[in-house]
């Protein structure tokens, strides 16, 4: 039982108080930590690789190149370990037994719920923005430093493709923080995760390939980070950037919404 829920008086604690007990939470777990150090240095990584192999090639290769897009690449490969980090805000409570320690301070379960949805969210959404910036500067950095074509956020764009991108790693953490809600287990969870966004687009290339465009890694490659419109071609017609979000948001509400019934319908 944390701090917050114990000062309050019995019965009549309310939503700050539960809100207090979830950002402890966070801030105190190790795995919080380690999750999101991991996803930074992931990112940036796949973000100094991809950029610097952009270098030293002749003008013909630069026909169609997206800078921005190329600086954002690291975000693609920070959406899975954002996606272990929504997951074990849940799960991680399921596997300790503390869920029942929670429930036991916060009994009314909608009022834990709205909680840990608000707490989850606007964490996610302000690590990875900030994770969007910092990738988008450094990838523009390598590629104006060496003479490639590069990218500022006044580009045509630009800015939006930053915000967006990290509103929709965000929006896929909130996602796997759903199927924690659902599954209660963290490889159950992670292994959801990694179906509906990895492995399912590759089913789908096989099945019907113009309706990958609708999953959440195409919409986030081809048309959340895309600034250069690479012409009519290929059986896959991107979204448009504000269409794609919005479907993301909806992978996330459903997800969440079915995680909520469960939630406040099943035991401990």
């Amino acid at each position: 039982m944390t701090l917050a829920i114990q000062t309050a008086p019995r019965e009549h604690y309310r939503l700050k108080h539960v809100v207090k007990s979830e950002v402890v939470k966070i801030v105190t777990l190790r795995s919080t930590a380690i999750t999101l150090g991991l996803t930074v240095a992931v990112g940036l990584l796949v973000t100094g690789l991809v950029t610097n192999a952009a270098l030293h090639h002749g003008p013909g290769y630069y026909s169609g190149f997206d800078p921005t897009q190329a600086a954002l690449t690291g975000l693609i490969v920070a959406g899975l370990t954002g996606g272990v980090f929504g997951a074990l805000l849940v799960t991680g409570e399921y596997s300790s037994g503390t869920i029942r320690t929670t429930l036991a301070a916060t009994p009314k379960r909608r009022v834990l719920l709205a909680a840990k949805i608000g707490v989850t969210a606007a964490t996610t959404v302000v690590f990875c923005e900030l994770l969007s910036f910092v990738s988008f500067f450094l990838g523009e950095g390598i590629l104006s430093g060496s003479g490639a074509p590069s990218a500022n956020l006044g580009s045509p764009g630009a800015l939006r493709a930053v915000l967006m991108t990290g509103l929709f790693i965000a929006l896929m953490a909130l996602m796997s923080f759903g199927f924690g809600l659902i599954c209660r287990s963290t490889p159950a969870a992670i292994a959801a995760f990694v179906g509906v966004v990895f492995v399912l687009p590759l089913v789908m290339h096989g099945i019907s390939e113009p309706d990958v465009r609708y999953l959440p890694t195409n919409i986030l490659t081809n048309s959340i980070m895309s600034t250069v419109n690479q012409g009519p071609g290929g059986i896959v017609r991107p979204l448009s950037p504000a269409l794609g979000l919005l479907l993301m948001a909806m992978y996330a509400a459903i997800a969440v919404a079915a995680g909520a019934v469960l939630f406040v319908k099943r035991d401990a």
